[in-house]
């Protein structure tokens, strides 16, 4: 992705010092192959999330994405609101959301968009959390919070 203009690439692997142009027409010899390309909703901020066969995303504002990440086919995209900056995280089968303005959505990782929880702390979060054993360590702008059964 890209801060001006975010996309998300995949990208066949290659040899050693081979390159791509993203933005050329065609394959031209010698350099590596685009299996696909998605520009709607990609994130600048935040990072993607591989799951099993899945990649899974939240863009800048707030549109959750699901595509198959071999063929860069779309599952489902559905809004949750709000800004964001830092990446979704992975735990216990389900992907984690931190918005700026403070809210977490939790939602399942699968085919199908399914919200699980939703919560709200004081602050919003800019970093991605953090996971350590059984704690999840959540900063943020103000607050760190370590959060464990």
């Amino acid at each position: 992705t890209g801060w001006s203009s975010g996309q998300v690439l995949a990208i066949h692997p290659g040899k050693p010092g081979e390159v791509i142009d993203a933005n050329a027409s065609g394959e031209p010899a010698g350099q590596l192959k685009l299996a696909w390309k998605i520009k709607r909703g990609a994130p600048k901020k935040p990072s993607l999330l591989l799951v099993d066969d899945l990649l899974f995303w939240i863009g800048d504002d707030g549109v959750a994405t699901c595509v198959e990440a071999k063929t860069g086919t779309e599952v489902w995209r559905e809004r949750i609101g709000g800004n964001y900056s830092a990446a979704p995280l992975f735990a216990g089968g389900r992907i984690y959301f931190f918005s700026e303005e403070g809210k977490s959505t939790v939602i399942e990782a699968g085919r199908e968009f399914k919200k699980v929880a939703e919560g709200k702390l004081d602050d919003g979060f800019m970093a991605t959390p953090a996971m350590a054993g059984d704690s999840l360590y959540l900063r943020t702008k103000t607050y760190l919070y370590r959060v464990e059964k």
